[in-house]
């Protein structure tokens, strides 16, 4: 995937013909602007000044046949030299592409070019022969003439992105994510904006990698940088993909379920039936019955919908006999009574109570505290205390949960549940 629209050729070469010096009709002469004495026979001079003329005149059409004469003639590096610029102008000012690469080829080698011409010329005849390489699917040779580009000290804003797409291309996928990240870190620097379609073509990549803490930041990154309820929804699906080594499978699918709730993103019928699913089976049949209630209500769960409905049955079922909470939380003396207790809490959507129980689950120990402090994090979001909520969240720092609450994190300050 190209994510990249092609600047204009001639909008690449920041040199103007200004920068080029103009050449002396009288080639004996030394150039205008800084440029390099040049000597050159009459068989040259004819044609050279001839061009000279007609490109003054940006009459393009009488200089083309003109400058091959002359390049055709040319056979000192004086007369090269004095032939590549005027092979510049014409096609600078007929927006060539083609005749700009190959001035600047010849440019930026030749000994009478001036020498901090050189590099400038070399860094945008590489960054411009690299472009059409990979437009012509030549990925494989336009990774080297872009580092090339970027050796000469091209700063062009699009290089990274031209090299992540080579890259990719050649199934080089760290590489493009590296390049990614320098065309991201670089726009932010400049003031705009990164593309959502930078980050789109660097997540799924580094979510292939295997490495779910890289792709848990990279998704913050993302989200923090456009947090629409489309994008959570994306976001949460794609970190969903997998579980997580040692982790709790429910654990996390219930969290990212809530993640979703939070942030206004579960879309239809599928959405609600596996989060009350998760719920129902993970011992939390007040937040399956309430998932399965709000479904109904917003018409996404249909009428009749017999599957929802042998989960909303079972679910009432064990929330009548589960008793009272409160009794259940006085009965709570250990850490993991206590956590387990906060849990049926925050199912029932009680997020105060469950945040005391959670308190008293870390103060009593023997639980974990990475899923306590999880769960302990959404209870306080829930409540509207963001900075508790936030502090909660980074609390979370060792183990595959470290990565979800990245997630959460970046949800803190995301509109909350209409």
């Amino acid at each position: 995937m190209t994510f990249v629209s092609k600047l204009a050729m001639a909008a690449v070469l920041t040199l103007g013909t200004s920068a080029l010096g103009s050449m002396p009709a009288a080639a004996q002469k030394k150039a205008e602007n800084a440029g390099p004495e040049l000597k050159v026979s009459e068989e040259f001079r004819k044609p050279a000044a001839a061009a000279e003329t007609a490109l003054k005149a940006k009459d393009y059409a009488t200089a083309a046949p003109q400058i091959t004469a002359a390049e055709t003639a040319a056979k000192t590096d004086d007369e090269r030299y004095f032939a590549g610029t005027l092979r510049l102008q014409l096609a600078l000012g007929t927006n060539d592409a083609a005749g700009q690469m190959r001035a600047l080829q010849v440019l930026s080698v030749n000994p009478k070019t001036p020498a901090d011409r050189v590099k400038v010329y070399g860094a945008v005849y590489n960054y411009m022969a690299g472009d059409a390489a990979l437009t012509a699917k030549k990925p494989a040779e336009a990774i080297p003439l872009l580092l090339k580009a970027r050796e000469l000290g091209s700063d062009q804003a699009d290089l990274p992105v031209l090299l992540a797409n080579a890259y990719a291309a050649t199934g080089k996928q760290g590489e493009a994510i590296i390049e990614v990240d320098k065309a991201i870190q670089a726009s932010k620097a400049a003031g705009r904006k990164p593309p959502v379609d930078w980050y789109k073509f660097a997540i799924p990549k580094v979510i292939q990698s295997g490495d779910r803490a890289a792709t848990a930041t990279w998704l913050t990154r993302f989200i923090q940088e456009y947090p629409t309820v489309q994008n959570w929804r994306w976001a949460v699906q794609v970190f969903g993909q997998g579980t997580p080594a040692g982790g709790n499978e429910k654990f996390e699918k219930l969290a990212l379920f809530r993640l979703m709730r939070s942030t206004n993103s579960i879309a239809d019928r599928g959405d609600y039936a596996n989060y009350a699913y998760y719920a129902q089976t993970g011992g939390l049949p007040w937040e399956a019955v309430s998932v399965i209630d709000e479904g109904r209500k917003s018409g996404k769960i249909p009428a009749g919908d017999s599957d929802t409905q042998k989960i909303y049955t079972a679910a009432q079922a064990a929330v009548k006999s589960e008793g009272s909470l409160e009794t259940q939380a006085k009965q709570a003396s250990t850490g993991k009574l206590a956590a387990s207790t906060g849990d049926a809490f925050l199912a029932s959507a009680n997020y105060a109570r469950a945040v005391e129980l959670y308190n008293s689950a870390l103060t009593k120990g023997g639980v974990s505290a990475d899923e306590v402090n999880m769960n302990r994090g959404i209870a306080l979001q829930r409540l509207g205390r963001k900075d508790e909520a936030r502090t909660a969240f980074q609390s979370v720092k060792a183990g595959p949960y470290a990565n979800l609450a990245l997630l959460w994190q970046a949800s803190v300050d995301f509109p909350p549940l209409a």
